[in-house]
């Protein structure tokens, strides 16, 4: 009869023959298998701030890891970063165009796992004129907007818009919308007045309300033109009454009564005569 003891003895030593197989078979197998390219959680546990930035700012880019790199970490020697890490324009190409200043995608997504948070717009600076050229022209004229940088009214984000209103409250305090100021002055060199027949009555009020009231009000052939009809070619320009209507009365009358004004009133308000 096999005692307690000895069986257990036996038992101890057939698993640890048994283990040591096992530990003998996978060394001798791991090199024989085929090395699997890692998942996203596995590169997340050397990379975890990465991993955090495509999670929570990725975007576009919020792909697994190896959509973009597929060679991980068996590159040739000798290769420098550039060389290892995946190109932009292998998806993106040019999408901003194809000048110098513009070639090197870091200069402004300084982090290509959270492209749009990371975007600086005050590195943007130097660069908005490879895009915006027009802009940058007009600038170059004196105005009160050519000393300020293109990121103190386009701040927050690249492509953000301003009111105008945000600056300026005063003097068409009157108006509620950037439309209407730029009806009569281009955003980006303010010290030109454009004045074109297609100007409505409304800017004009911020300054001449009490005209625009009367207009508004009144009934007679005055109250259904525009302002820019009668003071045309440039603000500030007064007309007189004979560009339009001649003379309507005969000589007498005009020896006695030599205004408009004095019979039909104001021109903005007009009477029907006295």
């Amino acid at each position: 009869m096999i005692n307690r003891s000895t069986l257990k003895t036996a038992l101890t030593a057939a698993i640890l023959l048994m283990s040591l197989s096992t530990v003998a078979l996978a060394n001798e197998d791991v090199f024989d298998q085929p090395i699997e390219p890692f998942s996203t959680l596995e590169c997340a546990r050397c990379h975890e701030q990465v991993f955090t930035d495509l999670r929570d700012f990725g975007g576009a880019h919020k792909m697994v890891c190896r959509d973009c790199h597929d060679t991980f970490h068996n590159f040739k020697r000798g290769l420098t970063l550039d060389e290892r890490l995946p190109s932009c324009e292998g998806c993106h190409e040019q999408p901003h165009g194809d000048d110098e200043a513009m070639l090197d995608c870091l200069n402004c997504h300084s982090n290509a796992h959270a492209p749009v948070a990371s975007l600086n717009i005050d590195h943007l600076e130097p660069l908005c004129a490879s895009c915006h050229n027009g802009p940058a022209e007009q600038l170059a004229q004196p105005s009160s907007h050519a000393d300020m940088s293109c990121n103190e009214c386009h701040h927050e984000q690249h492509g953000y818009l301003p009111t105008c209103i945000e600056c300026h409250d005063e003097p068409h305090s009157i108006f509620e919308n950037s439309a209407s100021c730029m009806q009569c002055h281009p955003v980006h060199n303010v010290s030109i007045m454009l004045y074109s027949d297609e100007i409505p009555n409304q800017p004009c009020a911020g300054c001449h309300s009490e005209a625009f009231d009367k207009l508004e009000k009144g009934h007679l052939a005055h109250s259904e033109l525009n302002c820019t009809f009668c003071h045309a070619n440039e603000h500030g320009n007064v007309p007189s009454c004979e560009e339009c209507h001649n003379t309507p009365h005969n000589p007498e009358m005009l020896a006695e009564f030599d205004q408009c004004s004095d019979c039909h009133g104001s021109p903005h308000d007009l009477l029907p005569g006295e």
